[in-house]
């Protein structure tokens, strides 16, 4: 198993990921798309275990930072989901010219905000061939509300920025495609099918409560699957639990993209 830091850029801007070779290829391969405010490593190392785990597997595993995240170049306060979306199909576009990625075959897993913008990226690209979504919301406008503490947009165009209490700086163009509902997440989730969808959640989460993960999958298409985390917070932040989560999306990919 081979782990090497990669880069690609997007709209003129770089984007730093790290990739990780399983020993035998070509493979299938799972992109990892982190969260709000969150970075390729996630919390308590989630997507570093899950890549490592998914690669003991025989699959490759790319994990990546965000225009604006992590060590990618740009601007947090610049960062929108349309943004994000982008920058998910250019990372699909530089996978799919890799010699070790087996015949398109291409997965993608993303956690919380993530989520949403692997279920969005899927409904457009067909490219994509499994999705699994873990926390992920099925109403951003009403999580993204909770998340920032239910300021108004007339305040924030006024400023053209909010800061957020962890130090992160957001505009308002992200803040008004959220409120605005420019993105329908149950919309998108029902244009996956024929392709699989996985929804992983807790039933202990305190950021995007455990109905959105019933609303995405009672929107979606078969192939579907739920699996709901007992006691889980919104990252299965206890060591027991985040194996759990990730055991059985290796699984799941192993019987919907090998």
């Amino acid at each position: 198993m081979e782990e090497k830091p990669v880069f690609f850029v997007n709209e003129g801007e770089r984007l730093v990921g790290m990739l990780h070779v399983p020993d035998e290829t070509p493979a299938p391969i799972v992109i990892f798309c982190h969260g709000f405010t969150g970075h390729r490593i996630e919390a308590h190392r989630l997507f570093v275990h899950a890549a490592r785990a998914f690669c003991r597997h025989g699959f490759l595993a790319l994990r990546f930072d965000f225009r604006g995240s992590g060590e990618s170049e740009g601007l947090f306060q610049s960062m929108t989901v349309s943004g994000e979306v982008s920058d998910l199909k250019a990372v699909i576009t530089w996978v799919e010219n890799l010699k070790e990625v087996e015949n398109s075959k291409v997965g993608v897993v993303g956690l919380s905000l993530g989520g949403v913008v692997a279920i969005l990226t899927a409904a457009q690209d067909d490219r994509v061939k499994a999705v699994s979504a873990w926390s992920a919301p099925a109403d951003l406008s009403e999580v993204a509300k909770g998340v920032l503490g239910g300021v108004e947009l007339e305040e924030v165009a006024s400023r053209g920025y909010l800061d957020l209490p962890s130090g992160y700086r957001v505009g308002y163009g992200f803040v008004s495609e959220a409120y605005s509902m420019k993105h329908d997440v149950l919309s998108a989730v029902s244009k996956i099918s024929p392709r699989s969808l996985l929804i992983v959640h807790g039933t202990g989460d305190q950021v995007v409560p455990p109905s959105h993960a019933e609303r995405l999958y009672n929107a979606a298409g078969e192939p579907k699957s739920l699996f709901m985390v007992e006691n889980a917070d919104h990252t299965f932040s206890r060591w027991g639990l985040q194996w759990k989560v990730i055991n059985h999306t290796v699984e799941w990919f192993e019987e919907n993209l090998k």
